[in-house]
């Protein structure tokens, strides 16, 4: 990932190679014109495009060279913005013409040699970088990178000899005495990762407010048993940082407490957490800069997220409250496009069940929300929809009672899977706004009735398995990477009598998605991913065993801790609960969540969702269900303040008179504007659109995952499933990726400093 590196043989900024000034000086006499100096300076990953200036030869005659050496201004300028924008195969593009105007200077191989290193495209990569050596034998940046392709490619000898010669030219290189440590913590050889520990404390020697040295020193002492060194290196960074982050701090204090008191092993699952949590900080991304780390856990490129923040920079009221007070969610259903789906029919409007089809997905890759409900298909067009059934090729027999859309070809074309009463369908989309049913070949026609379908990397080999909750119990349908499905749900572990709904998530922070289902007597099971696509039933011990007549299930980070919690609505109105996640994939009740029980009793809820409505970077709540009464509320909105819990907002969405109950809901960003819209089906199975106004007057950020869809890097092409954390100052949000675009709202603060994705592969990236 993006990479800000310093040192005597030049600059890497932002990803981008700079030679050492000083033998600048002499090949401005001898190569100009055609030599193009970029001075060193810190790009910003986010929230701009930071300064560039350029010195040329100026002295040069004007004409042909001097037309080469703008021409070769102007690519690199370009590639550099691409390279920033992770618009990859533009920026080769831009360094491809740097290389053929200024053929005899090493700067444009080694842009080209990082390009290829995000790409995963190895092999090009060390092309690339040879050629930059040979032009340049001398750049430390150069050789570094080299020695990290040769890493990557199971070379370590090779990397081992490049990053010697850094050394040889300057020992105290701690870039290199970095990555001479993470070769060894990599190497099989035990004299080798005894190394790693002197060659750390090197770095600490040179750098002792590096932070990721610290980490992994605390690490490294733990799995050696060495519980007393460990407290005293935990000790030193406490003192370094007397301030740590919410959703880090619990995890230092037991990791302290046990490295006290001699308990190593206990000691290093805490550190662990603890590490992890302080990744996203930015002393960590300071330090890893300083050490010129890898931003991802294997260095491999996964993909790259694509970020768009809110246009107008006004800064909001001080008062987070009057923000979201003034917000109203407006009807608007009217003229939308959406009225053309008719209503239930009585012999079904009065099943206690979900009952359509509802999924929001930006199908003909235009950047805006598409959706499916009810058995229409509709191209959306900022807040307005256009129904596009006969131009899509959609002719369903029978009533849609679920969908999901997914990429399940990796083709980088969302498809749809219906599940209608009668069988299962799988449109896969040919493009041009066009689907074909496969479903028979893929071998999913026989699913049936289906209360909730998942698209999911269940095995994690980076293609998407289908889960279905059925009334005839767990479905589970592994891809088998050639257009075809397998049913395996007794196999991996995930067999039950029958489920109604049901979510994904990483519960316990272990890096596996793990399962969450709602069995048809509203019993929670939660399945525990034990990877190799096996899962365990851990719901005794989880704080779900005692869960009676739930309805349906929601997954967030509400309490923005780091690990996903949930809610689960009741179907007979008794026991709606939000579950807080402990850290290590248990829950609890939390107390705080008096006003949502209060508020939903008697309500049978059918459906939920976390979504942020007014950006302040906490996760509300949204339940839609059947009401108490003939006359009362069946649509809920609740607004997480962080002082006082949940608080009921729902007089901002439309009367209850106008929005009686709702069957099904969906959170999307309709109209393009910022703030999230609801997709609201009623009881009558008509579906309502709910825009909000007001929720943009606070800043956010909007985040597309492109992940790589082959090599070692592979994942699915929109990264769903994947576990995207932001900080911005003192906030800190964990989102789950089940849709193409990941929003996050950012309240006052202006721009994020940190982004990771975890992709569901097991890479970790950091921008």
């Amino acid at each position: 990932m993006r990479r800000h590196e310093r040192g005597g043989g030049g600059e890497i900024t932002a990803g981008t190679y700079h030679p050492p000034r000083a033998r600048h000086k002499q090949r401005i006499l001898s190569a100009c014109p055609v030599l193009v100096i970029f001075t060193p300076v810190r790009v910003r990953v986010l929230g701009g495009m930071g300064v560039l200036l350029v010195a040329a030869c100026r002295g040069a005659a004007p004409g042909a060279d001097q037309a080469r050496s703008d021409s070769a201004l102007t690519a690199r300028t370009w590639g550099l913005a691409y390279l920033q924008q992770q618009q990859l195969p533009r920026a080769e593009a831009e360094f491809e013409k740097v290389v053929a105007l200024a053929p005899d200077q090493a700067l444009g191989y080694a842009d080209l040699g990082l390009v290829y290193l995000r790409e995963g495209r190895l092999r090009d990569a060390e092309a690339q970088l040879r050629r930059a050596a040979a032009l340049d034998s001398s750049g430390s940046d150069i050789g570094l990178m080299l020695a990290e392709v040769y890493r990557l490619t199971g070379r370590a000898s090779d990397a081992r000899r490049e990053i010697d010669g850094v050394l040889r030219r300057d020992s105290t290189d701690i870039r290199a005495l970095y990555a001479l440590a993470q070769l060894a913590a990599r190497s099989a050889d035990p004299a080798e990762r005894q190394r790693r520990e002197a060659l750390l404390r090197h770095v600490l020697a040179r750098a002792p407010a590096n932070l990721v040295a610290r980490l992994e020193m605390i690490d490294l002492l733990l799995a050696r048993g060495s519980a007393g060194a460990a407290a005293g290196e935990l000790e030193a960074l406490q003192r370094q940082l007397p301030q740590l982050p919410r959703e880090a701090a619990r995890f230092f204090q037991r990791a302290l407490v046990l490295a006290r008191t001699g308990r190593a092993a206990e000691a290093a699952a805490q550190a662990t957490q603890f590490h992890h949590a302080m990744e996203v900080t930015a002393p960590y991304q300071v330090g890893l800069e300083r050490l010129g780390g890898s931003s991802g856990s294997s260095g491999v490129a996964a993909g790259y997220p694509v970020l768009t923040f809110n246009p107008n920079m006004a800064v909001p009221s001080d008062d987070p409250r009057a923000v979201a007070a003034a917000i109203r969610f407006t009807d608007v259903t009217a003229g939308s496009g959406l009225e053309v789906v008719p209503a239930l029919a009585e012999s079904v409007a009065s099943s206690l069940e979900r009952a359509v089809a509802l999924a929001v997905g930006d199908f003909d890759d235009d950047e805006t929300q598409d959706l499916f409900v009810a058995g229409h298909l509709f191209r959306g067009n900022l807040g307005r929809f256009v129904e596009t059934n006969a131009g899509a090729g959609l002719a369903l027999r029978d009533r849609p009672v679920a969908a999901a859309f997914g990429d399940f070809d990796n083709d980088g074309r969302l498809d749809l899977f219906v599940a209608t009463t009668g069988r299962g369908v799988l449109l896969r989309n040919e493009g041009g706004g066009t689907f074909r049913d496969v479903a028979a070949s893929a071998g999913l026609a026989d699913s049936g009735a289906v209360g909730r379908v998942l698209f999911s990397d269940l095995d994690h080999d980076g293609d998407l398995d289908l889960f279905l909750a059925t009334p005839r119990g767990n479905r589970a349908y592994r891809n088998n990477l050639d257009g075809t499905f397998r049913e395996m749900a007794a196999p991996m572990g995930l067999a039950m009598e029958s489920s109604r709904d049901a979510a994904a998530g990483d519960f316990d922070g272990d890096g596996r998605t793990d399962l969450v289902v709602i069995a048809a007597d509203g019993r929670a099971r939660l399945f525990h991913n034990l990877g190799q696509g096996r899962f365990e039933d851990v719901t005794a011990g989880s704080g779900l065993a005692a869960v009676r007549r739930a309805g349906a299930v929601a997954v967030g980070d509400y309490d923005n801790d780091g690990f996903l919690d949930l809610f689960l609505t009741s179907l007979d109105g008794t026991d709606p609960a939000l579950y807080l996640n402990r850290g290590d994939g248990t829950f609890e009740r939390d107390g705080r969540s008096d006003v949502v029980r209060r508020k939903l009793g008697g309500v049978a809820g059918l459906d939920a969702a976390f979504f942020d409505f007014d950006n302040d970077g906490r996760l509300d709540l949204v339940v839609v269900g059947k009401p108490a009464t003939p006359h009362g509320r069946g649509v809920f909105l609740f607004r997480n303040d962080a002082a006082r819990g949940f608080e009921d907002y729902s007089s901002i969405l439309p009367a209850p008179d106008s929005l009686r109950a709702g069957r099904a809901v969906a959170v999307a960003d309709v109209d393009q504007d910022g703030d999230q819209d609801l997709i609201v089906v009623g009881w009558d199975g008509r579906p309502r659109a709910l825009r909000n106004d007001g929720g943009n007057v606070n800043q956010y950020v909007d985040v597309r995952l492109v992940a790589l869809r082959q090599g070692s890097g592979k994942n699915n092409r929109f990264g769903l499933g994947a576990a995207v954390e932001l900080r911005s100052r003192d906030l800190y949000q964990l989102r789950l990726a089940t849709d193409r675009v990941i929003h996050f709202g950012l309240g006052r603060r202006l721009k994020a400093d940190v982004l990771r994705v975890l992709w569901t592969n097991g890479v970790s990236q950091t921008v």
